[in-house]
Order: C-alpha cells, then structure tokens, then sequence
C-alpha cells in the first residue's frame, strides 16, 4: 500500500470514527453547520436578486421625480425668457406611471405599442405618454390589465406646440414626417429651435419635448411654410415608459 492510500485511508477511518463516537445532537450540529455552508450561496444569490428588486423601484421612483423636474424646469425657463416673471407651474400634482412595452403593431411597428397596465392601475383614454420629459404618445384604448398607445409615429397624430426661443405656436402633425404646422412666412423661427408640448391641450401637460427643428421649407403656399421637426426620441428604441395621469 502506498503512503497516499495510507493516509487516505487514516482520514477516513479518523471520520467515520468521530460520527460512530459523536452522540446524537453533534451530529445534529455538524449536519447544521455543513447544511449552512451548502445554502450560503443560494442564500446569496437570493439576497442579492432582493436587493436588485428594491434598487430597480428606487430607480423607478427617482426617474419620475426628474420627469416631473424636468418639466417643472422647463415651464419655468420658457417664462423667465419671455418675461423674466415666474409662471404658476401646471404639473405640481402630476403623476407617473413606469410602464412596459410588451408588443407592437405587426402592420404599423411604431405606430402603436402594446402596454402591460390598464384601467385596473387607474389609467384614461387619452393619457399622456412620455419618455425622460420627450413626448412619446397617448393611451389609445385600455383593457382591465392592458393598453395601447398611439405614438406620434402614427399618420395623423396632431399635438399643439410651441418654439421654446421664440414662443411661435403650432400643431405638431405626423404626416410620413413629423411636421409643425400653420407656421406663417414671417413667423421668427429657426433650425436647432426646440419645439415643446404648449399646454393649450386638455390632454398634454405644457413643457414635454417634442423635438427640434431640422428643416424649413420655403414653397409655393402664400401664407404658410413648412417646419419639419425631428423627434426627440426613436420609438422602436423603447423597452418601457412613463403614463402621466
């Protein structure tokens, strides 16, 4: 016999001679020491998947105190540059909802998204619907548990809005490219100009991001030109978003 195998076999006869002799509950206290050391990594990985859920809420809530700031920011810095006096700020009492994306129309892809709340977590028809203080859309239809919203992807949304520098309004209109419309010749209007929701609506708060100017068109209309915008954000880029209700 080798001296490996000799001192393979003096462990394990020294163990098996510690349990023979060991009573009843040292047994019992070693079988709960060996069972602590195997579930210490079960036990980790699940405290460390809580610790990820308390974080993503926190995460959740802090993003929905900066929408609200952003658009609260917002108001107060197109009124400060038009008047240098504060403006009653509209959003106070403002609340959002984190939604996720769960589907989208096969026909239209960023058209509409499909939404996993509905009338059961207090959402309307009509709803407002943003990203990070950027228009996105509005609640289209609602079931018990479900949504859809129609995004200004969709041909013929319209939304009244307003040129933040120069305070110009308008309707923003997606008509194969998202438009700001009845803009007069003489309007003061220019490319980079931010255009913002107006607040002129029962449906959107005034001060969430539309998008920027891109493109002024000069053509043969006598009253109007044509102001293309760029939107703020890509709608087949989003996993979730905000309900403001």
């Amino acid at each position: 016999m080798g001296r490996v195998q000799i001192i393979l076999f003096v462990i394990l006869f020294t163990i098996s001679l510690i349990f023979i002799v060991l009573n009843q509950n040292a047994d019992l206290y070693i079988s709960a020491h060996i069972s602590e050391i195997i579930l210490f990594p079960v036990r980790s990985i699940s405290n460390y998947f809580q610790y990820l859920n308390i974080s993503q809420k926190k995460i959740d809530a802090l993003e929905v105190e900066i929408s609200k700031l952003q658009i609260e920011n917002q108001n107060l810095k197109n009124h400060l540059e038009l008047s240098g006096l504060p403006d009653t700020i509209t959003t106070a009492n403002l609340r959002l909802i984190k939604v996720n994306i769960i589907g989208r129309d096969p026909t239209n892809f960023n058209g509409y998204l499909y939404i996993d709340k509905g009338k059961n977590d207090d959402l309307n028809i009509n709803d407002p619907v943003i990203i990070q203080n950027k228009l996105v859309g509005r609640i289209k239809s609602l079931s018990d548990r479900t949504g859809i919203v129609e995004t200004f992807e969709n041909i013929g949304f319209t939304i009244s809005a307003v040129a933040s520098k120069t305070n110009i309004y308008g309707i923003a209109k997606q008509n194969g490219q998202l438009m700001l419309e009845y803009i007069k010749l003489d309007d003061e209007i220019n490319n980079g100009d931010s255009i913002f929701t107006s607040g002129l609506s029962e449906i959107f708060p005034k001060g969430v991001l539309i998008g920027t100017v891109s493109e002024i068109r000069y053509k043969d209309d006598l009253f109007f030109k044509e102001v293309v915008i760029t939107p703020a954000i890509k709608i087949n880029k989003l996993n979730y978003v905000y309900v403001a209700y």
